[in-house]
């Protein structure tokens, strides 16, 4: 053995720890991405393969840190703990496979395949363990070694086949959209995938099962002088890697999408501009077209809540600057852990317990970026309790005096109004938090008949009035606008040097404006 593969073999906990971390990062970005809207089946079908990525990358995990313990010779494992190690490992290879199976099906009768390969999944790998087992009659813990082969060998190989499949049909999908380029990332994706499963997975632990009796780690690592568990994460993080990459098809479906919205929303409008110069004789018509508008902008309105395109935006470059930060001094520090080992054990614990932390500090990152794109206050209790958690949230992150005060009966209002108005206030208080320099913020809501107003206020440095322009020309303030015209309402800014900024917006509820005038017509 050279010097190189005596080093990886010396050091293969930190390699697992590359290996769990590598999938356990592109579970949770594929799980984010699974919550967008979107028109491709593709978006459906990644949540197992999202909780594919989890549950392998933990399985994985779980092996390094027995690895750990067993450096105690006392150490030995237990049937429950390798019955949980089994047991994780066949379920996300069975995630894997059920992600292309339900690329793969017919979308009607997608739950009827999900059903039947559930239990074919489960028959064969029982039937091969239970098979294994009654031909060779090993002991403990060679019967677990010997079910781990057949894990691999029955549901780790034929699930990375079915997944490669289903990613060079979706990448057709992307290219037949014009989105050429994604869908090569999706062709590295399939082969990272391909060779993951009919090599990585073909060489094994050393069993009496063939073939791996043959082919297996040791001979893998003779032939090529690095760990197969090595090999594993490279394509790990090669799949990782390009699939990031292909996601963004969806934040340039998402473009498209309002781009076509806004032409449609230009078209009414010249529409409606042609009908006011109409004679008087045409009023009917006139009043007719109105209405349409009106129905126009409002699911103009749902397209463009549904498109998030700027929230798409802020999350790629929140997880570039944030968690990219933090899993790239994991990865460095994973470089020193090499060094460490060999020399001084406990540095080499203590420099592992710091990559522990920036993990743990970029998985909190990533919760606090789902919780910023669709908090679950705003969906479960309404604008009121949602605007009370994220100035509480912004109060804490930016140290920052935040206030919210609540006029008039708070009420439920449609799902687009609320999730509009809670992004006013949240690029509002964006806004405070980089331009202002301000010590203290207030944000009011108040609910009045036919219409519901918000305002925005900080004592920070505001800006004189020329500036004005200048800084709508950024995407702050003009998407504050932007969102409470799409609402048909009106947004004031008042602001002088020295005085901060006062940001005021008010829309009106048309729902309620026809009860009002349904109640009125009933009365009469």
């Amino acid at each position: 053995m050279n010097p190189i593969s005596a080093f990886l073999v010396e050091n293969i906990i930190a390699i697992f720890f590359f290996y769990g971390l590598a999938f356990f990062s592109m579970g949770l970005a594929l799980w984010l991405a699974s919550r967008r809207a979107s028109e491709f089946r593709f978006v459906r079908a990644i949540r197992p393969l999202a909780i594919f990525g989890i549950v392998h990358g933990l399985h994985e995990l779980f092996e390094m840190f027995q690895k750990i313990v067993a450096l105690d010779p006392l150490y030995s494992a237990g049937v429950i703990e390798e019955s949980v190690r089994l047991s994780t490992l066949a379920v996300s290879f069975y995630l894997l496979a059920l992600f292309g199976i339900l690329q793969l099906a017919p979308e009607k009768s997608a739950h009827k395949w999900v059903a039947r390969s559930s239990v074919i999944a489960l028959a064969v790998w029982l039937g091969g363990i239970g098979l294994a087992h009654l031909t060779f009659r090993p002991g403990f813990p060679e019967s677990f070694q010997l079910a781990d082969v057949v894990s691999r060998y029955v549901l780790g190989i034929p699930a990375s086949l079915l997944g490669t499949w289903a990613l060079m049909v979706q990448q057709r999908t992307f290219r037949q959209n014009q989105l050429d380029q994604f869908g090569r990332d999706l062709v590295w994706c399939a082969s990272a995938v391909f060779v993951y499963g009919a090599v990585g997975q073909l060489f094994v632990q050393e069993t009496v099962l063939f073939p791996s009796n043959y082919l297996n780690s040791q001979l893998f690592l003779h032939w090529f002088g690095v760990p197969v568990q090595l090999f594993r994460a490279a394509m790990a993080t090669l799949l990782t890697v390009f699939m990031f990459r292909a996601l963004n098809a969806f934040e340039i479906e998402g473009q498209r999408r309002l781009q076509a919205a806004n032409e449609a929303w230009l078209e009414a409008q010249a529409a409606a501009l042609a009908v006011e110069r109409r004679t008087g004789q045409e009023l009917e018509r006139l009043n007719e077209t109105l209405q349409q508008r009106e129905k126009t902008l409002a699911e103009l309105l749902r397209q463009v809540v549904n498109a998030q395109e700027a929230e798409r935006q802020r999350i790629a470059r929140e997880l570039h600057d944030a968690t990219g930060q933090s899993l790239t001094a994991v990865a460095l520090g994973l470089h020193g852990v090499g060094r460490l080992v060999a020399g001084n054990g406990a540095a080499a614990q203590r420099h592992l317990r710091e990559l522990e932390q920036y993990a743990t500090d970029a998985l909190v990152e990533l919760r606090r970026i789902i919780a910023d794109l669709r908090p679950s206050q705003l969906d479960d209790l309404g604008l009121a309790a949602a605007l009370h958690w994220y100035a509480r949230e912004f109060a804490s992150h930016f140290t920052i005096q935040t206030a919210l005060s609540v006029r008039g009966q708070a009420r439920r209002l449609p799902p687009e109004y609320e999730m509009a108005l809670f992004r006013i206030v949240q690029e509002g208080l964006t806004n405070v938090a980089k331009h202002a320099g301000a010590s203290r913020a207030a944000v009011r809501l108040s609910y009045r008949p036919g219409r519901v107003c918000l305002v925005v206020a900080d004592n920070g440095q505001g800006f004189s009035h020329d500036a004005l322009a200048d800084r709508e020309a950024g995407w702050g303030l003009r998407g504050i606008r932007e969102r409470a015209a799409l609402l048909g309402g009106r947004c004031t800014i008042r602001s002088a040097p020295g005085y901060g900024v006062q940001i005021r917006v008010c829309v009106p509820l048309v729902e309620e404006r026809e009860d009002e005038q349904n109640q009125i017509v009933a009365g009469g």
